[in-house]
């Protein structure tokens, strides 16, 4: 234990509710590799989460050990979507597809779809009925009998470096004091002594909003004239168009007649000419190209560099968009947070931004990667086996399958298997066609447990030929190294990343560090679904202020 955990034990022990000490105490322990210590410490909390978020980040780090956390959550929030979601994928990893299915309904239902989920008979599950919590070990995923105790909750257990306090029992836990802020929203109270204002009044108001009216068009008027014009530096907007077929004649014939005029006094004169020829190259400074044109040549914005258009000189492309990021390119892979701390709000945020991103593709090729703990292609003959113990299994065309296993906790997941066995798909050919099988699919695939970027990102970059544009979309942390990734997009074609975090900071200078080393955008989705430039707000927070 460093100095700086031993110092948040101490604040946490003085204040064993406080969420946000927690929180920082168990990313600094996953810092230094020890997630089960982390979950540990989550599931030991004496107080349940009071919001989704919090909600979400106790099992992104616990896991099933966040399972009474959950059940609590939805007891004083039955009418919470996501609460049900989230205790329904958790239960399901922990091996309980019964009380899973229950809860996956409730959450369907809640979030307005008509979708209900079959139990192994085939018979739809009855309405959770939510009596008595199950417990669960958080390392075993094996049920245990509820604990008996004093309907006094007793006090919390202590902290101290001898080691971490252990999960407590679901009749320990109080529950939160209040709803979560988005579900909620502030009521507008009207006094008794609110009313229409008086006649009188209303001339007085709109006599003083004229002359304020008239005084503002003075100023401006007035500031139009003394003022100088602001002149900004011109944009040059480069556009490569070549020339007609037959002004490319005319200019041959015209080469050849110069030929023929051609005299000994031109050539004495030749030595004069390339002195001049020279004198304009080293004096004349040609201005630089700020962008290329969006016209016709469909090139997309990009500089112009060594070697080609576009993204790292790779040649023409087609340009790309998602969440406000954009590059240019011939192979785009969207990688994509598919993880059970998904919202359906935020699945369907991304189903939408996605589709109008595939739409918007000419002549270029695309693939979607769905992640969580492990990865899996959208695409016809593949598939996701959410297993119980700990382990994803992916399944691809011909019956081939690629095992996950959980080595650290929901964050850390390994394939079983050499590298060069990870799954690989085609790439698929851009057209109104295959981006409607392709939203089809996706929207049809459950979400599972884990998340882990960097075994996502190992797995993108193996496909073969390499993308030139990589998409990377997460809501949370997870296997989120920097260094690792990087190394990964140095040895397979250095491809661009551009980072998308789905409402939320967490992980910000990850996101931030992947993006900028690969020349690529950090975009933060706000609360409302609209792009917030991420480098930017890592410098100006406060601008940003109510949007997250």
């Amino acid at each position: 234990m460093n100095e700086v955990e031993a110092s948040l034990y101490g604040v946490l022990e003085a204040h064993p509710d406080d969420w946000s000490t927690r929180f920082l105490l168990a990313d600094k322990m996953l810092e230094r590799g020890a997630a089960e210590e982390a979950a540990q410490l989550i599931a030991a909390s004496p107080v349940a989460p009071g919001d989704e978020s919090d909600l979400q980040r106790t099992a992104e780090i616990a896991g099933v050990g966040a399972i009474h956390f959950a059940e609590a959550f939805i007891a004083h929030h039955p009418a919470s979507a996501y609460g049900h979601q989230l205790l329904g994928t958790l239960l399901e990893y922990a091996g309980d597809p019964q009380r899973s299915a229950q809860h996956l309904t409730v959450a369907a239902t809640l979030a307005g779809h008509t979708v209900e989920i079959p139990d192994e008979t085939g018979a739809l599950p009855p309405a959770p009925t939510f009596e008595e919590p199950v417990y669960y070990d958080d390392t075993t995923a094996d049920l245990q009998p509820p604990a008996i105790s004093d309907p006094v909750a007793p006090a919390p257990p202590p902290i101290s470096d001898g080691g971490v306090p252990q999960p407590p029992a679901i009749s320990d836990i109080p529950q939160p004091d209040a709803a979560t802020e988005e579900y909620y929203p502030e009521e507008i109270v009207l006094t008794e002594n609110d009313g229409p204002p008086p006649q009188a009044g209303k001339k007085m108001t709109a006599i003083a909003v004229a002359i304020a009216v008239h005084v503002v068009i003075a100023l401006i008027a007035m500031l139009v004239v003394i003022l100088p014009e602001q002149k900004d530096e011109p944009e040059i907007v480069a556009a490569v168009i070549g020339p007609p077929v037959k002004k490319q004649e005319m200019q041959k014939k015209n080469v050849v007649k110069q030929t023929k005029k051609t005299s000994a006094s031109s050539a004495a004169a030749a030595p004069m000419a390339q002195l001049m020829r020279a004198n304009a190259v080293a004096k004349i400074a040609l201005p630089n190209v700020t962008r290329t044109s969006k016209g016709p040549l469909g090139l997309g914005d990009a500089d112009f560099g060594s070697g080609g258009f576009g993204s790292g000189g790779s040649g023409l492309g087609s340009g790309a968009s998602f969440f406000g990021g954009s590059s240019t390119g011939k192979r785009f892979l969207f990688v994509l947070d598919h993880s059970g701390s998904m919202k359906p709000h935020q699945v369907e945020l991304r189903n939408n931004e996605l589709e109008k991103a595939l739409k918007s593709l000419k002549g270029v090729q695309y693939q979607i990667l769905l992640f969580a703990g492990g990865a899996y292609y959208g695409d016809k003959g593949w598939s996701m086996d959410r297993g119980g113990n700990r382990t994803n299994t992916a399944k691809g065309p011909g019956g081939a399958s690629y095992v996950f296993n959980s080595v650290g906790g929901a964050q850390d997941y390994e394939f079983d298997g050499p590298d060069s066995k990870m799954p690989k798909a085609e790439w698929i050919q851009a057209s109104s066609a295959n981006a409607k099988r392709t939203m089809d699919f996706i929207k049809g695939e459950r979400l599972f447990f884990g998340t882990d970027w960097g075994l996502a990102l190992d797995i993108a970059h193996r496909m073969d030929p390499a993308p030139d544009v990589i998409f990377f979309m997460a809501d949370g942390t997870g296997g989120n190294t920097p260094g690792p990734i990087l190394a990964t997009n140095n040895k397979f074609g250095r491809p661009v990343i551009n980072t998308v975090a789905m409402q939320t900071t967490q992980g910000m200078q990850q996101f931030a560090e992947v993006a900028r080393e690969t020349k690529g955008s950090y975009t933060i989705v706000d609360k409302k679904g609209e792009p917030i430039d991420g480098f930017d707000y890592l410098k100006n927070p406060d601008k940003y202020r109510g949007r997250l």
